[in-house]
């Protein structure tokens, strides 16, 4: 699954990347895609790893949170003292930190992340507050959006993240036709966005219940994987190959909105079993899928460097550059945090495995 996950974080820098002539598959696309990914190993890891729901919880705001908060501080750095930022300015901050209630929000925000995908529904005012605007989103010459006073804006991602991983060890516990019941509900919400007065965008990508399906359908396809591991090794690198072209050329055909948004949903979600039992076991393949994380965070910081100091090669540059940045952060951030993880792990398992014994009668 490595070369999946790195080629939908390249799928991202591509899509916020101007100078870039040629594209995967949307960078919106990318990260909905990733929610596939994330449902598949949730469910993957409470089967097999995590009896404890309060080590799993503990475990995943440590895998998110030092890469995250290292992410913001270079970040706010670089924007107090080079207003370099890809996505807002000096002045929108300035703005919003000035008042007392968006200051406020603004602050939990940025060190909490819960609620991130919230703020693309409203907009910043003349005196620095927020209102709801349903139409909203994105932001012109003369109106802000609120996210533009994040630090690491593509964090909203987490946010979302974090509301799925709260509710993963109830859903994993769930048949198989509950997790089909609850997807269906969630799609039907995200249709209702065609009716109703909002943001298509912002309804089917911005709210938890309308992307939930997409973790579900990754939970779903990890219930498929004892049946992928029976066949043949050909195939599951056949179907990993339709996944790579699925990435990369969809964007070739011209297909509609919508044929492409469901060919990205059902493709990743039908290919990622055949993909994880094909490379599990390929420790490079590991490696570069681990730098979808970093990749993933740093990669705006390094398109505004790029294109406010106009580095030649803005594109490969920027590819390069963020693949350095992203390659040091998961050798002296996230190697070391994951071994203390794992370490957690086995100690909770070491310590239930006593725990059995102990129970034993003396005659056991």
């Amino acid at each position: 699954m490595g070369i999946v996950r790195f080629l939908l974080a390249l799928s991202v820098i591509l899509s916020h990347l101007p100078p870039a002539t040629f594209h995967f598959i949307s960078g919106a696309f990318g990260v909905q895609a990733f929610f596939i990914v994330s449902g598949f190993y949730m469910a993957l890891i409470l089967d097999r790893k995590y009896a404890d729901t309060r080590l799993f919880y503990s475990n995943r705001l440590l895998r998110l949170a030092p890469t995250y908060f290292t992410v913001m501080a270079v970040g706010l750095v670089l924007l107090l003292a080079f207003q370099m930022t890809a996505t807002s300015s000096l002045g929108i901050f300035e703005l919003v930190f000035t008042n007392p209630g968006s200051a406020a929000i603004m602050l939990f925000e940025n060190v909490f992340v819960l609620g991130q995908h919230l703020l693309y529904w409203f907009m910043i005012d003349g005196d620095g507050g927020l209102y709801l605007d349903p139409n909203g989103g994105l932001p012109t010459e003369t109106s802000a959006v609120a996210w533009q006073a994040l630090v690491v804006p593509q964090s909203w991602s987490l946010s979302i993240e974090l509301l799925f991983y709260a509710v993963a060890p109830w859903l994993a516990r769930k048949r198989l036709w509950v997790l089909f019941a609850i997807a269906g509900a969630s799609i039907v919400l995200r249709v209702l966005g065609y009716w109703l007065p909002v943001e298509f965008g912002l309804w089917q990508g911005r709210l938890f219940s309308t992307t939930l399906f997409m973790f579900l359908f990754g939970m779903i396809a990890y219930r498929a994987l004892p049946r992928v591991e029976a066949f043949p090794r050909w195939i599951h690198g056949l179907v990993l190959a339709a996944m790579i072209a699925l990435i990369v050329l969809l964007p070739q055909t011209g297909a509609e909105y919508e044929v492409q948004a469901w060919s990205v949903y059902l493709g990743i979600a039908a290919g990622t079993p055949f993909a994880f039992a094909l490379t599990r076991d390929i420790s490079w393949d590991r490696w570069i899928g681990e730098l979808s994380y970093p990749i993933y965070l740093t990669h705006l910081i390094v398109v505004a460097g790029v294109l406010i100091y106009e580095v030649p090669y803005p594109v490969w540059s920027t590819i390069g550059i963020t693949l350095a940045v992203s390659a040091l952060l998961l050798v002296a951030i996230e190697h070391p945090v994951d071994r203390w993880r794992q370490r957690r792990v086995r100690r909770k398992a070491e310590e239930g495995v006593a725990s059995a014994e102990g129970a034993l009668p003396a005659s056991a």
